[in-house]
């Protein structure tokens, strides 16, 4: 199987920036000690504030459903739910 790539924009509500970033940083963490997580980062636009970004790759797409299916990622959705306007994921490959 192939890696799984993601880059996600996530626009948060202004009101909820730093609470966010703390959230985010709680979710990297555990990701990061996941045995199929290769990348997990997540990126603060410099111009837009509210403006974030995350960049994914797990080595399949058993590593991905795993993380998708994850307690800790249940978790940040549920608490980070009404600080978030929108979401945009896409899946990517490298050229």
């Amino acid at each position: 199987m192939s890696e799984v790539n993601l880059l996600v924009r996530v626009s948060a509500k202004e009101e909820h920036i730093e609470e966010l970033k703390a959230e985010m940083r709680k979710a990297q963490a555990l990701t990061h000690q996941e045995a199929g997580c290769i990348r997990y980062q997540f990126y603060q636009d410099r111009k837009v504030p509210h403006m974030f970004y995350v960049q994914e790759c797990y080595k399949d797409k058993t590593a991905f459903l795993a993380h998708a299916n994850s307690d800790h990622m249940a978790a940040y959705l549920a608490t980070t739910e009404g600080m978030i306007q929108s979401v945009d994921m896409h899946k990517v490959d490298p050229v």
